[in-house]
């Protein structure tokens, strides 16, 4: 995927071409390997992330329950805004579910960004706002609809 795909085809294809420069300015490149771990439940959030190619599984600690799937995620859709919201502490886990590669936007710079100009930070927290949103429904329309564990999460166990 390249540059210009990566914001065609995401939730910074929102942004316009100069704030989508500044976060390009703040990004850089991540690779993890089919299971590899991307980030822990309860770790440090020090970046906002992209995928740009393959798939990763975000998955909740449940103490009855265990490690729980919460959603996959492909190219273009974003994960960890812990990094942009006080404490910065991931409240999930990240996994590769096959080789994948990443846009990591640094969470403290960003934030920085965004104080040191106002409108850069509405747009970018309007939009986060947004994608939060949406992944807040839809994860109410799978418990309201009884759908049961999907098949990858009962497999990468």
């Amino acid at each position: 995927m390249t540059e210009n795909t990566l914001w065609q085809d995401s939730f910074l294809a929102r942004f316009s071409p100069p704030v989508q420069q500044k976060l390009l300015a703040l990004s850089e490149p991540f690779h993890f390997p089919a299971g590899q771990t991307i980030f822990e439940e309860g770790a440090a959030s020090l970046y906002l992330y992209v995928v740009k190619s393959g798939r990763v599984a975000i998955e909740a600690h449940i103490p009855a329950w265990g490690n729980r799937l919460i959603t996959t995620l492909g190219p273009g859709e974003l994960f960890s805004w812990s990094a942009l919201i006080e404490p910065r502490i991931e409240t999930a886990s990240a996994r590769a579910v096959e080789d994948t590669e990443v846009v990591g936007i640094k969470g403290g710079a960003l934030m920085d960004a965004c104080r040191e100009d106002a409108e850069f930070g509405f747009q970018l927290y309007r939009t986060l706002a947004e994608v939060i949103t949406d992944r807040l429904v839809s994860t109410r329309r799978q418990l309201l609809g009884g759908h049961h564990e999907p098949e990858e999460a009962r497999i990468s166990r």
